[in-house]
């Protein structure tokens, strides 16, 4: 007895995507990308993009998480002197477009309320259930009391024990079209201590985003039948400080 056939669904990718799906084609040998990769591009869902950026002191880390050519989120170091303390640290947020926010909470500080970005681990869902605070949450910060002590204190989600946080995860949403999709960058953060701009930086190593929108994602989620995985440094694709 022959079996019934089976239906599938039809996954219709954005034109951005299926721009840049196309010239990953073409280059496929310099991106790294596999044939077998390519052949299931049009039934890709998550999209994850391998990388190497550290932040810099004054130099703002954009992220274009779908590489239409929009900057989507930014990472930016931060210092401030006081006349009786100065702080150094790490904020995120999105970059332009207001829709754009990073997952997070509010909470309060001696007597101040933040932002903060939730340092999110591998396998954490992130989708319409999250919170995204839109107002430029920060990451982790360090607090000199005054300005000639060596005394200072750590504030914020990614400090760790005070030497930071390796491979945790940022919860992202982003507008395209009109259309929210959520997605995730893989960072680590280190403290310094030694009251330089650059005291508080991260390494990102990876960012993905899921392709249908609404629809939530996993951190962390780099393989898998959904997933396609592309190098865009291979293409000349930094965005480490374009303007």
């Amino acid at each position: 007895m022959s079996s019934a056939p089976q239906s599938h669904k039809k996954f219709k990718i954005s034109d951005s995507l299926n721009r840049q799906l196309n010239t990953y084609a073409l280059v496929a040998s310099a991106a790294g990308v596999s044939v077998l990769a390519l052949a299931r591009a049009s039934e890709a869902k998550v999209v994850y993009t391998e990388t190497h950026q550290v932040t810099r002191a004054h130099v703002p880390l954009y992220i274009d998480l779908n590489h239409d050519g929009i900057k989507d989120f930014v990472l930016r170091t931060t210092y401030y002197a006081g006349t009786s303390y100065f702080k150094v640290g790490l904020n995120a947020s999105g970059n332009r477009n207001i829709n754009n926010a990073v997952a997070g909470k509010r909470f309060s500080h001696s007597g101040y309320f933040f932002s903060a970005a939730s340092a999110l681990r591998a396998g954490a869902r992130i989708g319409p259930e999250r919170k995204f605070p839109v107002n430029f949450p920060f990451m982790a910060e360090e607090l000199f009391n005054r300005v000639r002590s060596s005394q200072y204190s750590d504030l914020g989600p990614w400090v760790g024990k005070g030497k930071g946080v390796r491979n945790r995860y940022l919860g992202l949403k982003f507008v395209v079209h009109g259309k929210v999709h959520y997605g995730w960058a893989r960072l680590s953060v280190t403290l310094a201590h030694h009251r330089q701009y650059d005291d508080v930086s991260g390494a990102l190593t990876g960012y993905a985003y899921e392709t249908i929108p609404d629809k939530p994602i996993i951190a962390g989620q780099v393989t898998g039948p959904d997933v396609i995985t592309v190098q865009p440094e291979a293409l000349g694709e930094l965005t480490h400080g374009r303007k």
